[in-house]
């Protein structure tokens, strides 16, 4: 069937074409479930990282420990020249 045939056949049949009332029928079930998608996708964010004030307490003191050890201090030292180069070249590039 060729679309000049479609066309007509549609123009022949006022009771195949969407009223005005379906189609903002229509567009509200797309707003709806628009709607509903991006609330989930809210949720599934928010949700994704909550801790727990005593975990958070907990994190930030496991957190300074580590900042505290001879280790770190030793490797901060160590990668001090590297991080220097770093911002160096992150200002002559701009």
């Amino acid at each position: 069937m060729t679309e000049d045939r479609d066309a007509s056949w549609l123009d022949s049949r006022p009771s195949a074409r969407p009223t005005e009332g379906a189609l903002e029928a229509e567009q509200k079930l797309d707003l709806v479930d628009r709607l509903i998608g991006l609330e989930q996708q809210v949720k599934e964010l928010q949700s994704g990282n909550i801790l727990s004030p005593s975990e958070t307490v907990a994190a930030e003191r496991s957190l300074a420990s580590v900042q505290a050890s001879m280790t770190w201090r030793v490797g901060r030292v160590a990668m001090l020249p590297v991080r220097v180069l770093r911002v160096v070249k992150r200002r002559i590039v701009r």
